[in-house]
């Protein structure tokens, strides 16, 4: 990768010029660079071997360097005792090591710039892709590997962090209500950064109860609210979230059986919901690198995400490694989910199903179809369920339990789902 055409001998010399006059002087520069920011060869293998040195907290000097240098054959390609000794001798201010460390730094992210530009070229010559999200996709992979990961950690000590916690303290929480009154107040919101993971039985409405959530919540002026649906069309999307609002029958809707002023009603609540950043993507098949790649994206061009939908989870696209069990591959990409919630500082909802194999009565999250570590890495996992015994003239009552809780513990709900206008609504317990 290294392009010795760019960069600067002088900076290069001088750094590491002072960690071998002054050892101590490495302490100021480990974390800020990497053999790679060398551009001259020999300066690569002059920074490997004295940090190996200080990672085995061994001396750093010219007989150590030239020692380890030699012991692996490397004595003469990092130019020789002559040119070290000639690197201490010239270059010994550690006063002024981190001016350099940044000028090496810079010049190296200008050579992989450069490289990645290459490689960019290089990929769309080879034309190795089956479609263009595929292409984009791999677009992305490289940009972000160009951007530094810091290596500094962020450990700090209680007297370093006083003042931000007491104004933590004091900050009001940024949490996100779901419109279900009874949970919201309960556990005070969905934190941003968490995964929350829907699962049910089928027909108790998921789809429903996930759409009114995202209308609820892009209707809150927290951020784009984005949806993926792979089992409907999005007009079918907009048939159930249109009825739930106006309480036209929603199989009338279906069929377009529709009344002149229920046509209109229908026309004020699509207006009403296109005046928030709501948005739709019905597409089947999904890869976790396809939500990853549009809503990050969206993010640089629009903005803060407000919350991410996706209806449902084992109906993506999801590979499998040679060897790995189909559970393992959901899990991973659960992982990755929780990755990007914690990446776009906002909430990932789930959709999933239960298992109906040993179900019976209330779930457990043994019951989690295709499970592998979803429950491991979800923050909430809430199941919807029907009891046959709890019944209701007002429509279908669906349970709701809470089986986990990362912050906020367990807990039990009841609703009324009544699906001729595909709503979900609080019922008394």
């Amino acid at each position: 990768m290294n392009n010795p055409s760019i960069g600067s001998p002088q900076s290069e010399c001088a750094v590491l010029g002072a960690i071998i006059a002054s050892p101590e002087a490495m302490t100021e520069v480990i974390t800020l660079l990497d053999k790679e920011d060398f551009a001259d060869e020999r300066h690569q293998w002059i920074w490997r071997a004295a940090k190996y040195l200080y990672d085995k907290r061994m001396p750093i000097n010219l007989a150590t360097l030239s020692d380890m240098l030699n012991r692996y054959k490397k004595l003469e390609e990092a130019g020789g005792i002559s040119y070290m000794t000639e690197l201490a001798s010239s270059y010994p201010f550690a006063a002024e090591i981190r001016h350099h460390a940044a000028i090496v730094r810079r010049e190296s992210y200008k050579r992989k710039g450069i490289q990645l530009a290459n490689d960019i070229v290089r990929l769309t010559r080879e034309d190795d892709f089956d479609t263009a999200e595929e292409y984009f996709t791999l677009i992305d992979s490289l940009v972000s590997g160009l951007r530094p990961k810091s290596n500094q950690g962020n450990m700090k000590g209680y007297d370093e962090t006083e003042d931000e916690y007491f104004a933590y303290l004091e900050s009001r929480d940024d949490n996100i209500t779901t419109g279900f009154r009874s949970f919201d107040q309960w556990s005070g919101g969905i934190g941003r950064g968490w995964l929350y993971v829907m699962a049910g039985e089928p027909a108790v409405g998921k789809t429903a109860k996930a759409l009114q959530m995202a209308a609820h919540i892009a209707g809150l002026n927290v951020g784009q609210v984005l949806f993926w649906s792979q089992e409907m069309s999005r007009n079918q999307i907009k048939n159930r979230q249109l009825s739930c609002m106006t309480g036209v029958n929603y199989s009338r809707i279906r069929r377009k059986e529709l009344e002149p002023h229920e046509k209109e009603l229908l026309r004020q609540a699509h207006r009403k919901l296109a005046e928030t950043p709501l948005y739709v993507e019905d597409s089947s098949g999904i890869t976790i690198e396809h939500v990853e790649s549009v809503a990050r994206q969206r993010e640089r061009q629009f903005g803060q995400i407000g919350a991410i939908f996706v209806d449902y989870l084992t109906r993506m696209n999801i590979k499998q490694k040679n060897g790995e069990t189909w559970s393992r591959a959901v899990g991973e990409v659960a992982k990755r989910f929780k990755w990007l919630a914690q990446e776009l500082n906002c909430p990932v909802f789930l959709l999933a199903q239960l298992n109906r194999e040993g179900h019976q009565g209330k779930p457990a999250l043994r019951n989690l179809r295709d499970s592998g570590e979803i429950e491991q890495e979800a923050d909430v996992v809430e199941f919807l369920w029907k009891d046959p015994e709890d019944t209701d003239q007002a429509g279908t009552v669906v349970q709701s339990y809470i089986a986990k809780g990362r912050e906020i513990g367990v807990a039990d709900f009841r609703y009324i789902f009544k699906g001729w206008i595909q709503r979900y609504e609080e019922a008394l317990k």
